[in-house]
Formats: structure tokens, C-alpha cells, sequence
């Protein structure tokens, strides 16, 4: 599975708003990228959608990805490893 947007919780804004150029590459592109969460722990995330195979290597090697995400926000283009990025909705 390959993710690119992470959905948290229940986001105030529909996703395909903020992923997506229209509906058409929502359904085509993003939808099948977007991985859906209530997890809100950053580290456990990358773990689960295997960008990372732990949290202890993400502690050692990236400790500014240790954050739990609990406020409403988007965080776009997010630099997760050196060849990946993500783009994370956080909702209620």
C-alpha cells in the first residue's frame, strides 16, 4: 500500500478538497492514496502504513516526527523520510 494523505479523526473539510485538483482526480488518483485513522500518535502512523518498521527508529533517527497530533490542522508536504512525504488532515 502505498499512502501519500493521511485523514485523522473526522476532519472539518471533506478530503478530497484538500488532496485533490477535483472530483475527477480525487476518484482516479488520491482516494486510493489516503489512508484513514484515529490513531493520532505521528510515529505509530508511519509505523502502520509502513514508512517505518518501528517507532524506537523513528525516536533514534527523526525525533522532531514524535509528536501526537490533537489540534485541528493540515500539515502539507511533510518530509517523513528521504524519499517520502506526506500530506496529514487532523480532524476532531
Amino acid at each position: 500500500m502505498y499512502v501519500e494523505n493521511i485523514v485523522i479523526g473526522k476532519p472539518i473539510v471533506e478530503p478530497s478538497t484538500m488532496f485533490s485538483l477535483d472530483e475527477d482526480d480525487w476518484n482516479k488518483v488520491e482516494k486510493e492514496k489516503t489512508y484513514y485513522t484515529d490513531e493520532r500518535f505521528l510515529p505509530r502512523i508511519l509505523v502502520d502504513i509502513g514508512i517505518y518498521p518501528s517507532v524506537n527508529e523513528i525516536r533514534r533517527n527523526k525525533p522532531d516526527l514524535m509528536v501526537e497530533l490533537n489540534q485541528l490542522d493540515f500539515l502539507d508536504n511533510l518530509k517523513v523520510s528521504k524519499k517520502r512525504r506526506v500530506w496529514i488532515l487532523v480532524g476532531e
